[in-house]
């Protein structure tokens, strides 16, 4: 009996070095450029299957203490010949979280800063845009959603629309953001809403 004690305690030292060793080389994993490069390759991958364009991304990086993650150089690229100018470069972007739940492994955008969006609409007399196309679904009349947003605080700054390269400046600041856009293929375009509990919005 007493063997098998001191072999159980033995055991469950075991599983708690490999759980310590397995938390220290996970928290090393999640702070190296690895992982950096993992997260910005499964972000580009994402958004490149939801709206069709081709997304790149220059630098990228995570702090776990406040579940905060900092893009920059974001450059979206859509329909537009290769020589043009892309639909949307974005400075920097920073996406704040927050756990609702462990248990359910929940979460939340809690903040969304777009520091100087920079997009550039191209309309050609006939209504064809430069806006991507998502790829058609076997199944269904519309695509996969583009994005489903929700935000407790979001933040445009220095904003600049160009309509066939009529400038306009976009500034906003608002709270209880609600956002989604999906294409149709049956209409052969997209479809969305915007909605924001309080805040200020300012268009040219």
């Amino acid at each position: 009996m007493v063997k098998w004690i001191r072999r159980l305690k033995w055991i469950g030292l075991g599983i708690l070095l490999l759980l310590i060793v397995a938390l220290v080389g996970g928290y090393i994993f999640l702070r190296s450029s690895g992982f950096r490069h993992y997260a910005m390759a499964k972000i580009i991958q994402e958004a490149d299957a939801s709206t069709g364009g081709r997304l790149t991304i220059h630098s990228f990086d995570f702090q776990w203490k406040t579940l905060t993650a900092h893009l920059y150089g974001l450059t979206l690229r859509g329909a537009e010949p290769p020589n043009a100018k892309p639909l949307l470069q974005v400075d920097k972007l920073t996406v704040g979280l927050k756990i609702e739940s462990v248990l359910h492994r929940k979460l939340r955008f809690s903040e969304l800063l777009v520091e100087h969006p920079v997009v550039h609409l191209q309309i050609d007399k006939n209504g064809k845009t430069n806006l991507p196309q998502p790829p058609p679904q076997k199944t269904q009349s519309s695509g996969p959603s583009v994005f489903d947003l929700a935000v407790g605080h979001a933040q445009i700054s220095n904003g600049e629309i160009y309509c066939n390269d009529v400038k306009n400046r976009l500034d906003a600041d608002l709270s209880g953001l609600q956002a989604d856009a999906r294409y149709s293929f049956l209409k052969l375009g997209y479809d969305g809403s915007l909605s924001y509990d309080r805040g200020v919005l300012q268009y040219a």
